[in-house]
């Protein structure tokens, strides 16, 4: 399973290391080590099912992480059933991502690294609105599928992936997929397209976790934040990856 490689991929990194505090806000979820990194993941709250804890046990359950080893507490994140708790282990191999120069793309913009052509069908799974917007300018078409904004008329509905998706010629899926276990099926869709971007904040920039998976292009943030702890305060009273100074975009060739 990808989540379980990118996981295998941050363990060095996350060896030896101590969670200092985390923070959970409305859509993400924010942890910071002993050594002062910092990483994110969306927690996607509208996929918990029912019974799951409240807001007031997550917070309580995080404020018990502070001290206690990041790898351990990644393993047991990744492993869970819960979608909070695999963003809480996403955000920790965030925490510790340190991307190789060489593999980086000229231009950190996804859009810009992985043009569309005027020629294309281009999907989108999770809706990133400034990279929609671009290349609908570019591309003959876009599909764009998001399960929370299925009402709106230009997004369609997840159980025609199987149909549409094969008829992408690029394909931005985000790193939320991830997160929810779902990136192994839909990538199984994506028969046609030359170049699949994995995108988005929550996005692990671990290349190596993604060869021969259909994962060509990693696109997310690199995290150097000089105040962790308000970053955190910042999450608790509700700010989202936007709104968070420090990150770095960052664009990775998988293979």
């Amino acid at each position: 399973m990808l989540l379980e490689r990118v996981l295998e991929a941050a363990a060095p990194g996350l060896s030896g290391r101590r969670v200092r505090a985390a923070s959970m806000g409305e859509k993400i979820v924010g942890v910071v080590l002993d050594d002062g990194r910092f990483g994110a993941g969306y927690h996607l709250p509208g996929e918990r099912p029912p019974g799951s804890l409240t807001g007031t046990g997550l917070a309580a359950e995080l404020e018990a992480l502070a001290g206690q080893p990041a790898l351990e507490v990644a393993r047991r994140c990744i492993r869970s059933e819960s979608t909070f708790h695999r963003a809480l282990g996403v955000a920790l191999c965030n925490a510790v991502a340190e991307p190789d120069p060489a593999r980086c793309l000229e231009d950190p913009d996804a859009a810009a690294a992985v043009p569309a052509r005027p020629t294309d069908t281009v999907g989108f799974v999770g809706y990133v609105g400034t990279v929609v917007r671009r290349v609908q300018a570019e591309a003959a078409r876009t599909i764009i599928f998001d399960r929370s904004q299925e009402d709106e008329d230009d997004v369609y509905p997840e159980y025609l992936q199987p149909e549409l998706l094969p008829q992408c010629d690029l394909v931005f899926i985000t790193g939320s997929a991830l997160i929810n276990r779902t990136l192994e099926r839909l990538l199984t869709y994506c028969t046609r397209a030359r170049e699949v971007v994995l995108i988005g904040p929550s996005t692990p920039l671990y290349p190596e976790a993604f060869v021969g998976s259909g994962v060509t292009v990693l696109a997310g943030f690199r995290w150097q934040i000089a105040d962790p702890e308000e970053a955190l305060a910042q999450i608790a009273a509700g700010a989202h990856f936007k709104h968070l100074s420090g990150r770095t975009s960052v664009t990775l060739r998988v293979e």
